[in-house]
């Protein structure tokens, strides 16, 4: 079923010289869902969601994205490069993107602990929650529909995303480059992000619910 008019928005051919936002998705419906409702809102920028045929280990992670900017011809200058991963399942795996990005300065890593859900929860809440097991992704899964009314969907819900950046970083911790349960650092990707949809976010906010916080 097409989504209803008020839901979706004309999409805008991006100039010649737009800006290219690759996003390199660990996940592969939830985390594309959520960027491909910024694709097309701004001549200004492309946002490339992209998800891995071929595993989501970190190593085949760092092959996508090689391959996606060869395609797209990125530019290291101006273009951007952002993996989204989660801590719960690669662990000990992460430094290897974390050193990859250090020989490219366009390429950047937003990781969230557990989960994506952190920063989803963080569009409707301005602090972090109080339960057991905040390190598990699946305490967080079912959290979601508890605190946003209908859970979270990505037909309307990612035009929070300013306040999600806002109290997401309010709320951020870190023990060394890892965010401790419960942080997120899509904070940093979204305020890069930002400055080149800036106006037409605010157009399309009337349109568009925010989640809805059960009290």
């Amino acid at each position: 079923m097409p989504k209803p008019k008020i839901f979706s928005y004309e999409k805008k051919v991006p100039f010649r010289d737009a800006f290219l936002f690759i996003i390199v998705c660990e996940g592969t419906n939830r985390e594309p869902d959520y960027f491909r409702f910024f694709d097309g809102m701004s001549s200004r920028v492309k946002v490339v969601p992209v998800v891995s045929a071929i595993g989501s280990a970190p190593r085949l992670l760092i092959d996508v994205a090689a391959a996606k900017v060869q395609e797209l011809e990125a530019s290291d200058v101006t273009d951007r490069l952002w993996f989204v991963i989660d801590t719960d399942r690669w662990r000990e795996q992460l430094h290897e993107i974390r050193q990859e990005c250090e020989q490219y300065p366009h390429w950047q890593v937003a990781q969230s602990n557990p989960c994506f859900e952190v920063w989803l929860y963080f569009h409707a809440k301005t602090a972090l929650p109080e339960f057991e097991n905040i390190n598990q992704c699946s305490q967080w899964k079912t959290l979601l529909p508890q605190v946003i009314k209908g859970g979270f969907t990505s037909v309307t819900h990612p035009i929070a995303i300013e306040s999600a950046t806002v109290n997401s970083k309010s709320a951020y911790q870190e023990t060394g480059y890892f965010p401790n349960p419960g942080s997120t650092q899509l904070w940093k990707l979204a305020e890069e992000l930002l400055p080149l949809i800036k106006k037409e976010l605010d157009e399309l906010k009337p349109r568009f619910p925010a989640p809805v916080v059960i009290s």
